[in-house]
């Protein structure tokens, strides 16, 4: 082959490699999972041991579980809500006593890397806690942080109602933001990020994704999340895993095509009684082999570093 043609396939084959690059920066996929019976939309969430091929990390305050998760190169971040908030009133009143003593328990975990984070709250907007106290628990969080730089804050925020108490931008102390809202597809939850969250950041902060990971055996031909394909209403649990399987596939691809995602948080990882979750949720990954299979994949990827459509 002539030098010339062979130095063009050589060029041509760099543009096409390059223009096949994705976003490096995931670093995390966890699930919300419950380890009690939810009663009025509250449980403990922790995480399981069976998540260990799956996840990179999970959440949890039980000190217990992330030394477990650590055997298992499961990473924390670990939940801070108790320790600061108490749901209604704001902060408690004894956060201080209560943060230091927390402080204590886990530098150590921190140091060995079992813990990579916090977990600041889940849909704290509006009722749960004051931004002013919000806050002041970042702002004690942060002084971990300025000793191990490694660290990050994390806060999850339910719909879409909850900008309005952020018209000055999301507090510079916290580092990943991200919300659920099951019932926007993903062309309109990107819309919603990009269009109403990304301007409530600085450039340094992140999000997560949200995705819904549940099926039900109770409402199949009825939920929209059971939809066939060709449009038609499921008629089996299978048909609602394989909804969940197309779903997580695009919010995989908006990932790897938008530089400011940094990992997923898909809910919900444990099976629950249909008394304890919305209409058509019940079921979760654990119980949805493919669904599992295809989060396997993802969080094959983010461990590599390496990733693909």
């Amino acid at each position: 082959m002539p030098f010339s043609k062979l130095f063009l396939l050589i060029v041509l084959l760099i543009i096409s490699v390059r223009g096949q690059d994705h976003n490096r920066g995931l670093h995390t996929l966890l699930f919300y999972t419950c380890v009690t019976k939810e009663v009025d939309n509250q449980c403990e969430e922790s995480f399981t041991l069976d998540q260990t091929s799956i996840a990179t990390s999970g959440f949890t305050a039980n000190l217990t579980t992330v030394r477990l998760g650590f055997q298992k190169n499961l990473t924390t971040l670990f939940a801070v809500h108790d320790v600061f908030y108490l749901n209604g009133k704001g902060l408690r009143d004894d956060w201080k006593s209560r943060w230091n003593a927390t402080k204590t328990a886990i530098i150590p975990l921190i140091e060995s890397g079992a813990i990579k984070g916090f977990f600041m709250g889940d849909e704290l907007f509006p009722g749960k806690i004051s931004v002013n106290d919000f806050v002041t628990a970042l702002q004690a969080v942060s002084t971990l942080k300025s000793t191990y730089p490694h660290l990050f804050t994390w806060e999850n925020e339910g719909g879409t109602s909850w900008t309005k108490y952020f018209s000055h931008g999301v507090p510079s102390e916290l580092d990943i933001i991200s919300i659920d809202d099951y019932y926007l597809n993903v062309s309109e939850h990107r819309k919603f990020y990009e269009q109403e969250i990304y301007p409530l950041l600085n450039e340094n902060q992140k999000v997560f994704l949200v995705p819904g990971a549940f099926a039900t055996r109770i409402t199949i031909n009825t939920s929209q999340w059971c939809t066939k394909p060709d449009g038609t209403p499921g008629q089996t649990m299978q048909d609602c895993d394989r909804f969940m399987v197309n779903l997580t596939k695009e919010y995989y691809q908006w990932a790897l095509e938008d530089q400011r995602v940094v990992g997923f948080a898909p809910w919900h990882w444990d099976t629950r009684g249909a008394d304890e979750v919305s209409r058509s949720k019940e079921v979760g990954v654990e119980d949805m082999p493919l669904t599992k299979a295809q989060w396997k994949l993802i969080g094959d990827d983010i461990r590599r570093g390496s990733f693909t459509t």
